[in-house]
């Protein structure tokens, strides 16, 4: 599987990757994921497949998930406790950022869980995590565990994900060449581990997630809870949320479908 393989995984000694689960076929490492959570699998918990066959993005949309791309799913014990679970998507979205510059993408971090690279989608986070174990008051709660999905367009032809091209990209059209998936899984579990290393400092997090943010600024159309605002995207808030400036005054966003109205209504 283009050199992946629970042992060439294990081998990049990664405190994230100390179980690895590769399979050719799954139909989500998500739900992979999440099984063994609830098991009791430890931190650093791994899976990998090759094809997705029902794959999950944000709002449960399908995510597709063909031959060539790195779909990874981690299993995560944090220390920090249940309240700063919010902090997590922004956190690894810097972590992912900060891989594919590293491999010679210049990726831009769409708010909330979207990198983009030349203004298409080339990679999708998604974070859940499970309080149900814990007791306790909410902002003294352990976090049971959390699951973090990441769906990397690698090595593959835009047309080959069932999206209309001018909406994705993906790292073999960035370069204009394939790349080793074992050194790009190398990249992400190292920036990764350092992000959410310093989850507690998330005001530096943020700073750099502003540096990295291709959103803020922008005119944007964010559809939630069955109704749409638009605004300009003005800052994050401490925990990350989207501060929006509407005609009705400024409104705190946790979470939303985003649009980009910066070229005559098109995202």
């Amino acid at each position: 599987m283009s050199g992946l393989s629970p042992e060439s995984i294990q081998g990049l000694r990664s405190p994230l990757a100390r179980v690895a689960e590769v399979h050719e076929a799954l139909g989500s490492t998500q739900e992979r994921a999440r099984e063994l959570a609830r098991a009791g699998t430890p931190h650093g918990t791994l899976v990998v497949a090759e094809v997705q066959t029902g794959g999950r993005g944000r709002l449960g949309r399908p995510w597709g998930s063909p031959k060539g791309g790195l779909w990874m799913s981690l299993v995560l014990r944090p220390w920090f406790d249940a309240s700063l679970a919010s902090r997590i998507t922004q956190t690894a979205a810097v972590g992912v950022a900060k891989a594919l510059w590293e491999i010679g993408v210049e990726a831009r971090i769409k708010w909330p869980n979207d990198l983009l690279a030349g203004g298409k989608k080339i990679c999708g986070i998604l974070a859940e995590s499970s309080a149900e174990n814990t007791t306790g008051p909410a902002k003294q709660r352990r976090l049971d565990y959390a699951i973090l999905g990441v769906g990397m367009n690698a090595n593959l032809d835009p047309a080959e994900l069932g999206v209309p091209d001018r909406e994705v990209t993906t790292i073999r059209s960035e370069l204009g060449r394939a790349v080793n998936l074992l050194d790009l899984l190398r990249a992400l579990l190292s920036n990764l581990e350092a992000e959410l290393g310093r989850i507690g400092d998330f005001g530096a997090v943020l700073e750099e997630w502003r540096s990295l943010n291709c959103t803020l600024g922008e005119k944007v159309r964010v559809r939630r809870f069955g109704h749409t605002i638009e605004g300009r995207a003005l800052d994050l808030s401490q925990e990350g949320a989207l501060l929006l400036a509407t005609q009705c005054g400024t409104v705190e966003v946790l979470e939303g479908d985003i649009e980009h109205l910066r070229h005559g209504g098109e995202g």
